[in-house]
């Protein structure tokens, strides 16, 4: 028979337990917040312009194409990330419990139909704070400059053709006083082409 000792021991080791238990990978109650990506680009299709045409489309002439003021540039893309409390047992709203930082990010490219990848797959670092409860704007690179430089997107320029894809761009990060990685994604639509559009058309 269990003296009072004994019983007060043995509930003691129970609420332990069930304490340690509560802050494994294996359950909910130790990730205070779900952060996801609210919207891509304004949750607009992106066109990516393969080569920009400078100030002049044409030499004087109005038929020749100017080129030697034309220039590539890197692409980068506006992402919204919504970090949403969903721990009813602590409050991360009132510290800095909760609070997320996006770390790194893969970005891979899927043409429609038989065109080829536009866009090797790649990956990159960044450190955006989304604090819990908040909705924060940051900025990624969706199309590396070097990308433009090399088949088959040298190749669409100066013609009419297009390359549509979906980007698909996951997210990895961690709650902040963690380490426990978290990784989420979103997709958008994106249209490879070389549009003539001066830089005066583009503003």
């Amino acid at each position: 028979m269990f003296k009072p000792i004994h019983l007060i021991a043995f509930a003691s080791a129970l609420i332990a337990a069930a304490l340690l238990m509560s802050c494994t990978d294996e359950t909910n109650y130790d990730q205070r917040t779900v952060v996801y990506v609210a919207s891509m680009n304004d949750d607009a299709p992106f066109l990516c312009d393969v080569l920009n045409q400078g100030d002049s489309l044409y030499e004087r002439d109005g038929v020749t194409y100017k080129t030697d003021d034309d220039y590539i540039t890197e692409d980068h893309i506006k992402v919204v990330f919504h970090n949403k409390p969903y721990n009813g047992i602590v409050d991360p709203e009132n510290g800095s419990l909760g609070d997320f930082l996006v770390t790194d990010y893969d970005v891979s490219f899927a043409p429609f139909g038989s065109a080829p990848v536009p866009v090797p797959a790649f990956s990159g670092k960044t450190s955006i704070l989304v604090p819990a409860g908040e909705l924060v704007e940051g900025y990624i690179l969706l199309v590396p400059f070097g990308a433009k430089n090399v088949a088959p997107l040298s190749g669409i320029m100066y013609t009419a053709t297009e390359i549509m894809t979906i980007a698909t761009v996951t997210f990895r990060g961690h709650e902040i006083m963690t380490d426990r990685e978290v990784a989420f994604g979103s997709g958008i639509t994106v249209n490879f082409a070389d549009p003539l559009l001066t830089r005066n058309q583009q503003r």
